[in-house]
C-alpha cells in the first residue's frame, strides 16, 4: 500500500467513525445540550474527511462547491465548553456569527465561482478555485485559533465561574483535549504555509499529518466521552439518592472528640475531596494543632486516617448497594471523597486488608 493510500485510508475510517460517535451521542439521554453541541462538531470534522477523501477521487461535484465543514469545527466546540460547565449566558454565542458566514460562503461558492467557471479556462479556473478554498482556510483557521484560545483561557482562568461541574468532573479530558487541538492547529497552520509557499502545487502530502490527528481526535474524544458521561451520570445519581447518614459512634470518647466527629459525619465533611486538617480546625474554631492532639489521643490515628476510614466506609455501602452493582469504582471512589481511583485502592486495602473489587465480589 503507498503511503498516500494509507493516508487516504485514514480519513475514510475517521469519517465513518465520527458518523458512528455522532449518532451514539445523539442518543444519550443528558440535560447537558453542551452534549449536541459536541456531537455536531465530531459530525463536522467527520464530513471535513469525508469531503478530503472525495475530493481525491475527485468527485465532480466538488469541482463546483466544496462546504467550509471547517469553519464550524472551533465554535461548536467553544460553545459546547460554554453549555458544559453552564456558563454560556456570560459569555457570547458565537454560533450567531458564523452559521451566517457559513452559508454565505456556499452561496458565495454557488453564484460568483459558477459565473467565474464560465469565462475562465479549466486549468486556470482549478488554479483559482485552489486559491479561493486555502483563502477560506486561512480565513477559518484564525477564527478556530481565537476561539481556541478563548476555550483554554476559560479552562485555566475561569474555574471559579464553574465550581459545580469540577464536583463531578476534573476535566482533565477536556484540558487533555485542549493540548491535542493545539498540536492540530500547528498541523494545519504548517500545511497551510507550505501550500502557499508551493503556489498550491504538490502540497497535499503536508496535510497528511493533519489527517492522522484529526482522525486520532475523533478516536480519543469519542471513547474519553463515553467514560466521562457514564461517571459523570453515576456520580449525581450517588449524590442524588444518596444513602442515609451512618449513626454517629457511641458515647465512648471524649466529648471533644465526639464534637469534632458529630460534625464530621453529621455534616458529611469527609465527602469533600480537598479537606484538610487547616480547613476542618477553621470551621471547628480550634487550632489545627489541638484538632490534631485530639485525634491522635483518642484513636492513635492522625487526621487523613481517621478521614479516609469515613470514606472507606462509606464507599463500602456503595459498593454493598445493588443499585449501585453495574457502576464503576471510579465514579464510587470520587463520590466518597477519594481524589482518584489508586488512592482509593491503596486506602481502602488499608483499612480492610482486600481491594475494592474482591470486597464487591465477596459480598455479591
Amino acid at each position: 500500500m503507498q503511503l498516500s493510500e494509507l493516508f487516504n485510508l485514514f480519513l475514510i475510517v475517521s469519517a465513518i467513525h465520527g458518523f458512528a460517535f455522532f449518532f451514539f451521542l445523539l442518543k444519550k439521554k443528558t440535560k447537558n445540550r453542551g452534549i449536541l453541541f459536541l456531537s455536531l462538531m465530531i459530525l463536522a470534522i467527520a464530513l471535513n474527511n469525508l469531503q478530503s477523501w472525495l475530493l481525491i477521487k475527485e468527485f465532480f461535484i466538488l469541482k463546483y462547491i466544496q462546504i467550509p465543514w471547517h469553519l464550524l469545527i472551533a465554535p461548536f466546540f467553544y460553545v459546547f465548553l460554554l453549555h458544559y460547565l453552564d456558563i454560556k449566558k456570560k459569555f457570547f454565542n458565537v454560533l450567531k456569527f458564523i452559521i451566517p458566514l457559513f452559508f454565505i460562503s456556499i452561496i458565495f461558492q454557488v453564484v460568483y465561482l459558477s459565473f467565474i467557471k464560465d469565462v475562465k479556462s479549466d486549468a486556470d479556473y482549478s488554479l483559482f478555485y485552489e486559491k479561493y478554498t486555502a483563502i477560506e482556510e486561512v480565513i477559518s483557521l484564525l477564527i478556530s485559533l481565537i476561539l481556541f484560545y478563548y476555550s483554554y483561557s476559560t479552562l485555566k482562568y475561569k474555574n471559579h465561574l464553574f465550581k459545580e461541574v469540577l464536583s463531578f468532573d476534573n476535566l482533565k479530558w477536556l484540558n487533555s483535549f485542549i493540548y491535542l487541538g493545539g498540536i492540530t492547529y500547528i498541523l494545519w497552520s504548517v500545511a497551510l504555509i507550505v501550500k502557499f509557499y508551493l503556489n498550491f502545487d504538490n502540497f497535499i502530502v503536508f496535510y497528511y499529518p493533519l489527517r492522522v490527528m484529526t482522525t486520532l481526535l475523533i478516536y480519543w474524544l469519542g471513547y474519553e466521552l463515553i467514560f466521562v458521561l457514564k461517571q459523570v451520570k453515576e456520580r449525581k445519581s450517588i449524590r442524588e439518592k444518596i444513602i442515609a447518614k451512618p449513626q454517629k459512634e457511641k458515647q465512648n470518647t471524649s466529648q471533644k472528640f465526639n464534637q469534632i466527629t458529630s460534625y464530621i459525619t453529621d455534616n458529611r465533611r469527609f465527602l469533600d475531596n480537598l479537606l484538610s486538617l487547616e480547613t476542618l480546625a477553621n470551621e471547628l474554631q480550634i487550632s489545627s494543632s489541638q484538632l490534631s492532639k485530639v485525634i491522635n489521643e483518642e484513636t492513635s490515628q492522625n487526621f487523613n486516617h481517621l478521614i479516609n476510614n469515613y470514606r472507606v466506609e462509606f464507599s463500602k455501602q456503595l459498593l454493598l448497594d445493588p443499585e449501585y452493582n453495574n457502576y464503576t469504582i471510579t465514579s464510587i471512589a470520587l463520590e466518597s471523597g477519594f481524589n482518584s481511583k489508586s488512592t482509593f485502592y491503596n486506602a481502602f486495602k488499608k483499612h480492610t486488608g482486600i481491594t475494592p473489587t474482591n470486597f464487591r465480589v465477596e459480598n455479591s
